[in-house]
C-alpha cells in the first residue's frame, strides 16, 4: 500500500482516537486535574483502541497478534514519552495549556506512524 494511503488512513484513525483522547484530556482538565495527569488518562484510553484500528484497519497487519502487541507496547511509549516533553516543555515556556495539549498531540502523531510503520507493522497486506 502506498505510503501516503496508509498516512491517510493512520490519520483518519487517529481523528477517533483523538476525539475520544481529547474529550478525556479536557474533561479532566474542567474538573481540576493537573494537564499532565489529564495527558496520561487521555492517552491511556486510547491506546486499545489505537492497537487495534492500527492493526486491523490501518496496515492490515499479518503478523501475529502477540508479536504485534509486543512491538507496539515500546513504540507507544516512544511517541507517548516524546509527546510528554513536548507538552512539559510548551508549558515551562508559558503556552496555553490546551495549545500546549495539541502540539504534543502533534508530535505524538509523527513519531506514532514512523514507528508503526517502520517496526510495529511491518508484515502488511501492501
Amino acid at each position: 500500500m502506498r505510503l501516503s494511503l496508509l498516512l491517510v488512513k493512520y490519520s483518519t484513525a487517529g481523528v477517533i482516537n483523538t476525539l475520544i483522547g481529547y474529550a478525556v484530556i479536557f474533561g479532566c482538565m474542567a474538573s481540576g486535574f493537573d494537564p499532565k495527569v489529564s495527558n496520561v488518562a487521555g492517552y491511556g484510553v486510547g491506546f486499545v483502541a489505537s492497537f487495534v484500528q492500527s492493526r486491523y484497519w490501518v496496515f492490515r497487519s499479518r503478523g501475529g497478534v502477540v508479536d504485534d502487541g509486543l512491538r507496539f507496547i515500546p513504540a507507544f511509549l516512544v511517541a507517548f514519552g516524546v509527546n510528554l516533553l513536548v507538552l512539559h516543555g510548551m508549558l515551562e515556556i508559558g503556552a496555553n495549556p490546551y495549545l500546549a495539549q495539541l502540539g504534543a498531540g502533534l508530535a505524538y502523531v509523527g513519531v506514532g506512524f514512523s514507528l508503526n510503520y517502520a517496526f510495529v507493522f511491518r508484515k502488511r497486506n501492501d
